[in-house]
């Protein structure tokens, strides 16, 4: 044998070497097929303020907020529709409050007493932290003791007035 053919054998041994890796590891080499699905089940949320029925409520997966405040009852007198997003798809664990009319006829306002985070975000100047603040130092005996949670000063304490009650009237 020359030179030659020891390294065309050389090299189509190799070859067929290689050949028997790639084949015997291609299965850990290629990505997996993984079939993706999506579960389209149930959502479960929560709907409060001026519903019939609030509470937390098992609706199909695709439902919409309207589908939401049917099955709550529906809308009571007081509620102030033009704040509700009616189409918004629900996700699941999902809160929606319905808040009420601003109007003339009756007393409108928050008890932060007694209203929930939720709620409570809902008026101005008010987010989560704030609202969490406001809950975690109940009771308040006056509206001037909400200038004791941090981030409502004297400024916010007056935006908040007409907004605001202390379940009684406060």
């Amino acid at each position: 044998m020359d030179e030659r053919s020891e390294r065309l054998g050389f090299a189509l041994a190799l070859g067929a070497c290689l050949l028997l890796a790639v084949g015997a590891g291609w299965g850990r080499w290629r990505p997996a097929q993984v079939e993706v699905g999506v579960l389209r089940g149930e959502v479960t949320v929560h709907v409060e303020g001026r519903v019939a029925a609030p509470g937390r409520y098992l609706l199909p997966w695709g439902s919409r907020v309207d589908d939401l405040v049917a099955l709550a009852g529906g809308l009571l007198e007081d509620a102030d529709p033009t704040l509700v997003a009616w189409a918004a798809p629900l996700t699941d664990g999902a809160s929606i409050v319905v808040p009420q009319r601003n109007d003339a006829a009756g007393d409108q306002r928050v008890d932060v007493n007694a209203a929930s985070e939720r709620l409570l975000v809902t008026l101005p100047g008010v987010g989560p932290v704030t609202a969490a603040r406001i809950v975690a130092a109940r009771p308040f005996h006056a509206v001037e003791d909400l200038l004791e949670v941090a981030g409502i000063g004297e400024v916010r304490l007056e935006a908040l007035r007409p907004w605001i009650t202390l379940g009684g009237g406060g």
